[in-house]
C-alpha cells in the first residue's frame, strides 16, 4: 500500500508505561486527526499497480563452474534468498529429481506463508529443499511440516515477525523417522545427520523465501539462541514405554506425522534426583506464573508474561519407564498437572478474581488478541470454576500439555521443555500434520 499515510512518533518504543506513552500521544494528536480525516489524493484513490514480472529462470555466466558456484552465492545472498550458508544450486535438473521423492503434483498448493503470503507450492518448496541439501526421500516431511506452519489456525504471524524472538521445534513421530535415520537420541540439535539438520534448514528458507521474513525488516528478533535448523529431530519411540505422540494427537499407529510448535528458544530442564522431583518442580515453575497470568491481565494491554502458556515436554526414556512404573499416561499425566496447577477459588486474591473475570467478559466480548482470550468452548468451564468450590486452571485447557519421548540412555532421567505463551494472532501454535505422498520410502505413503 504505498500511498498508506503514516504517523511517526520517534519518542516512543515497545513496553514503555501508560504514563510515558501519553504525552507522546498528545503531541501527535493533531498529525493523526490529519492522517484519518484528511480528503483522499487522486494517487489514493487510484494507485498505480506494480506490473507483475514473470519469474524465469536465473542464468549465472563465469569463467569456471568454481566462479559460477560462487557468483551463485553471492546473488541469493544480496536479494535474500538464503540463510546465509552456502547453499546448492537448484537447477531444474536437481529440483526435478527431488520431485521424485513425492507423489504429489508439484502445482499442489500447500497454502499461503505468512508475513508475506507468499504461496507455497510443492515444487517452491522442493526448490528450497535443494537449497538446504536434503535428500528427495526427505522431501514428503517438509512438505507436511509446511502444511502445519499455513494452516488456518496456526499462528506463524507471530512465529516469523516477533521481537521475542521465539522459534519452532519440528519432530517426526513414527515409523518413516527410524527409516529415515533422523536423531531422536544423542546431541539432538547438533552436527552430523544429514536429515535432521537438512529438514529444519529446508523449513527455514521456506520461510525466509516464501514468507519473506529477513531479520531486521519484519523478523525483528533481538536475540535468537538456537540453531540455524530449529529444534529439528524424531521420537525415540523405540526407548517410548507410551503409545507415540502422533496417536496421542489422533492418528493410527503405523502413520508417520510431523509436529510444528512456536516455542520459547530457551529450555528449562528440571532439577531433582527423581522424576517425582521434578514434576513436584514443574509444577511449582507453573504455579509461578500465578501473579501475572492472574493478577496481572489487564484487558488494555498486551503483556507476554500474563498470557497464559503451553508446554512442550522433552521426556527422556529412563524418565519415562519410571513415570510408567508410577502409573502415569500421557492422558494421566497431562491431567495431573492440569490440576495440579490449578489454583482453588478460596485461595485467590480480589486482584486475581478481578483480572480472571475480565479475562472472561473480554473472552465473551471477542475482544483484544487471542493469547488474552480464552476459547468459546472453554469459557463455560472458567465461568463455572470462579465461584467458590472451584478450580481455577493457570493454563486454559490440558491440550495446552505436550509430551514427546526423545534423547538415548545416557540422557539418564531427564525432563526438559519449552514453553511459550497462546499465541496472539490465530487460536494455535501447535500442529500435528501426516505425511503423505511419500514415493522413494516405505512409509509416509
Amino acid at each position: 500500500m504505498p500511498p498508506m499515510r503514516l504517523v511517526v512518533l520517534p519518542d516512543y518504543y515497545w513496553g514503555i508505561t501508560a504514563d510515558e506513552s501519553k504525552p507522546i500521544a498528545e503531541k501527535h494528536i493533531g498529525a493523526f486527526i490529519k492522517a484519518l480525516t484528511d480528503p483522499r489524493t487522486p494517487e489514493e484513490i487510484d494507485p498505480e499497480q506494480p506490473e507483475i514480472e514473470p519469474l524465469l529462470p536465473i542464468r549465472i555466466p563465469a569463467n569456471s563452474r568454481a566462479e559460477a558456484e560462487e557468483r551463485f552465492q553471492q546473488l541469493f545472498n544480496r536479494n535474500r534468498w538464503s540463510d546465509g550458508l552456502a547453499l546448492i544450486p537448484p537447477t531444474r535438473e536437481a529440483v526435478d529429481l527431488m520431485l521424485t521423492g513425492t507423489s504429489r503434483s508439484p502445482d499442489e498448493i500447500i497454502g499461503k506463508v505468512k508475513n508475506k503470503n507468499g504461496i507455497a507450492t510443492v515444487e517452491k518448496i522442493a526448490i528450497n529443499a535443494v537449497m538446504a541439501g536434503a535428500s528427495p526421500r526427505y522431501l514428503p516431511v517438509i512438505i507436511a511440516a509446511m502444511e502445519g506452519l499455513t494452516a488456518k489456525d496456526f499462528d506463524l504471524m507471530h512465529l516469523q515477525a516477533s521481537m521475542g524472538g521465539f522459534d519452532m521445534a519440528v519432530w517426526v513421530s513414527g515409523p518413516l523417522a527410524e527409516e529415515l535415520g533422523m536423531n531422536s537420541r544423542d546431541r539432538l540439535w547438533s552436527y552430523g545427520n544429514r536429515a535432521n539438520a537438512t529438514i529444519g534448514r529446508a523449513i527455514v528458507l521456506c520461510r525466509i523465501n516464501l514468507g519473506h521474513m529477513w531479520p531486521g525488516l519484519n523478523d525483528m528478533a533481538r536475540v535468537r539462541e538456537m540453531p540455524f535448523t530449529g529444534f529439528t529431530f524424531a521420537e525415540n519411540y523405540q526407548g517410548n514405554p507410551w503409545k507415540p505422540y502422533h496417536v496421542s494427537q489422533g492418528f493410527q499407529p503405523e502413520d508417520s506425522c510431523v509436529t510444528v510448535s512456536t516455542v520459547h528458544p530457551q529450555i528449562t530442564t528440571h532439577a531433582g534426583n527423581t522424576v517425582e522431583a521434578k514434576l513436584k518442580r514443574i509444577v511449582q515453575g507453573i504455579r509461578a506464573r500465578r501473579s501475572m497470568v492472574f493478577a496481572g491481565y489487564n484487558p488494555h494491554r498486551a503483556v507476554p508474561a500474563c498470557h497464559p502458556p503451553k508446554f512442550i515436554f522433552m521426556i527422556s526414556p529412563e524418565a519415562a519407564e519410571e513415570l510408567n512404573k508410577l502409573g502415569y499416561t500421557q492422558e494421566t499425566l497431562r491431567s495431573f498437572i492440569y490440576s495440579s496447577t490449578s489454583v482453588a477459588y478460596e485461595e485467590l486474591s480480589p486482584d486475581e478474581i478481578e483480572g480472571i473475570q475480565k479475562r472472561i467478559d473480554q473472552s465473551l466480548e471477542n475482544a483484544g488478541i487471542l493469547a488474552d482470550r480464552i476459547p468459546p468452548e472453554r469459557i463455560p468451564f472458567f465461568q463455572q470454576n470462579l465461584k467458590p468450590g472451584g478450580h481455577v486452571p493457570l493454563l486454559i485447557a490440558p491440550d495446552d500439555l505436550h509430551f514427546v519421548v526423545a534423547g538415548g540412555v545416557e540422557t539418564g532421567v531427564s525432563i526438559s521443555d519449552w514453553s511459550y505463551m497462546r499465541a496472539p494472532y490465530a487460536w494455535g501454535s501447535h500442529q500435528t500434520v501426516q505425511v503423505k505422498g511419500a514415493a522413494l520410502t516405505k512409509h509416509g505413503r
